[in-house]
């Protein structure tokens, strides 16, 4: 019996774990993590950044921040401005905010 208990727990704690976005780096921000996906190229040329951030980084508000600030990195690089297209943004679990920003370089 404290076997299964034990075993649904675990279980049950790794499903909800996933990350609402393709995690291809974690960084802490403030008291807390951010979960950020790489910057993909879109069929029409626009560029795509999605960041989940715990609420201790700043949530909905934390995540629309870094994706902003990844963006904005992304294009300086190249020398050009970022341009928002789109932003959108969700909750994973209730609990963690979610942005993904599709933009442009100008």
């Amino acid at each position: 019996m404290k076997t299964s208990i034990i075993t649904t727990t675990i279980l049950i704690g790794s499903l909800l774990s996933g990350c609402a976005v393709q995690n291809d780096k974690t960084q802490f921000q403030g008291l807390g993590l951010t979960y950020q996906s790489d910057v993909k190229k879109l069929e029409n040329g626009d560029y795509l950044t999605e960041v989940e951030a715990a609420p201790a980084a700043g949530r909905i508000q934390g995540a629309i921040g870094t994706a902003t600030k990844k963006a904005s990195d992304f294009c300086r690089v190249q020398n050009k401005s970022m341009k928002e297209v789109k932003t959108e943004i969700d909750t994973h679990l209730l609990v963690n905010g979610v942005a993904r920003l599709t933009f442009k370089c100008i």
